[in-house]
């Protein structure tokens, strides 16, 4: 027994890691159920090998009947696996298709536990030595079977056959190369080993072969193939995944220089009242250093006021430089009063040229957040240029936007809203504002 014993755990350990492999596929990616449905067959078939090997060394007809009774488990889950993947995976199935096989299968484990010694077999009356592998195992000698109960299970799993075969045809019909692909790894993976696995233990159920009953090739075949598969499909939804950021990325750097281009004019007005105002109290001060006896205290007052709008100027320039900078990510705790005022700074002089007034209302107090301030500012930015374009159809004096901000006192989140007095959004588009270039 030892070569079947080992063969039988490393399917067993085979399965396991698959199934694993599968699960954390599946936390990574949670609307993706198929892998999740990998994962309980890899879990069923190393069920199966343990429960194959015990009923491979059972000393007793009992016992074998035992083991046999408890075989059904890990069936079930296999099966029950294998429609949920296909469901999941094809995205075509028949939905009565489905609930018939599952309810008849659910009919097939709940009679083996009202019956004894099982539900395949009235009575298992010996076990014979058979040889498999060079070594030797048990297996039925004589047995009365239970003909109806057999032929119930027969039609069960050719109707699951059905339901595979009917969704994959319905995946084809699609025309695509990945539907085909899809619909072939389904009839390769799960029918085709299935329709061969069903004939060999029918044969033996019916007493016309005597052998040892496994399912762990077709099980383990089906868990190979369509791990496989899945497993692609997820290195390229990575892939595809990671590409989709850069882009992203990039195109958020675009629409900061875009955002540029449209507040250049309004910050260059902004930069040029401090630097008008250096220049002027620079002349002022050469005009106090001609004179035989400047006044010193005047000209300390004159710096201070250059020291001041040269402070001005380079805040300007520094939100501008790290608004439009390309950088990651970078969370850290921030203070949402700062960067609306800031937001609300970098376009309060587009909005004065337009005639738009902005209002902040700003919950006193409110906590520091956890977030990125350069593309939050973004968001913000984009949302202020969106409402000042907005009320352009507006009468001057209605072209109004307010920016709040406060704390959602159930939840304890801070909300941030921009409003404007525009017309809104067109219900015929509304579901299409999030879409990337709209």
């Amino acid at each position: 027994m030892e070569t079947v014993t080992v063969l039988w755990s490393l399917a067993a350990a085979t399965a396991l890691t698959l199934a694993t492999l599968c699960g954390l596929m599946w936390l990574s990616e949670r609307r993706v159920y198929s892998n999740l449905m990998l994962f309980l067959l890899g879990v069923a078939t190393a069920v199966s090998a343990y429960v194959e090997l015990g009923m491979m060394h059972s000393a007793t007809a009992a016992a074998y009947g035992a083991w046999l009774r408890w075989y059904h488990v890990p069936i079930f889950l296999a099966l029950m696996a294998q429609v949920l993947f296909v469901h999941c995976y094809l995205g075509t199935s028949g939905k009565f298709l489905m609930w018939s096989v599952i309810l008849a299968r659910g009919a097939v484990l709940g009679l083996n536990f009202l019956v004894d010694p099982n539900f395949n077999f009235s009575s298992i009356d010996s076990l014979r030595a058979m040889p498999l592998l060079g070594d030797e195992v048990s297996a039925i000698a004589a047995a009365q079977t239970r003909r109806e109960f057999q032929w119930f299970a027969v039609a069960s799993l050719f109707l699951l056959m059905a339901y595979i075969v009917d969704s994959a045809a319905r995946r084809w019909r699609k025309g695509t190369a990945d539907s085909r692909r899809k619909a072939l790894v389904a009839i390769l993976a799960i029918v085709l080993p299935m329709l061969c696995s069903v004939l060999y233990t029918q044969l033996l159920a019916f007493g016309v072969l005597r052998g040892a009953i496994s399912n762990i090739p077709w099980f383990l075949g089906a868990l190979l193939m369509m791990a496989y598969e899945t497993g692609r499909e997820f290195i390229l939804s990575r892939r595809a995944r990671l590409e989709l950021a850069e882009l992203r990325s990039q195109m958020a750097q675009v629409e900061r220089i875009n955002l540029l281009g449209q507040l250049s004019s309004a910050l260059a007005h902004e930069l040029s009242q401090p630097l008008t105002a250096i220049s002027a109290n620079l002349r002022a001060a050469r005009v106090h250093l001609k004179r035989e006896r400047p006044d010193v205290e005047e000209l300390s007052a004159i710096l201070g006021d250059i020291a001041l709008d040269d402070e001005r100027a380079v805040e300007i320039i520094e939100r501008m430089r790290q608004l439009f900078r390309q950088r990651a990510i970078d969370l850290e705790p921030i203070r949402i009063e700062d960067v609306v005022r800031n937001a609300a700074a970098l376009i309060q002089a587009e909005a004065s040229s337009r005639h738009v007034v902005v209002r902040l209302h700003l919950q006193p107090g409110m906590p520091r957040v956890f977030g990125d301030r350069v593309h939050l500012s973004q968001v913000l930015l984009n949302l202020l240029m969106n409402s000042i374009h907005a009320v352009q159809s507006r009468p001057i004096d209605e072209r109004l936007i307010i920016v709040a901000a406060q704390v959602d006192d159930m939840t304890g989140e801070v909300e941030i809203g921009v409003q404007d007095s525009g017309t809104g959004i067109p219900g015929t588009i509304v579901d299409q504002v999030f879409e990337p270039l709209f």
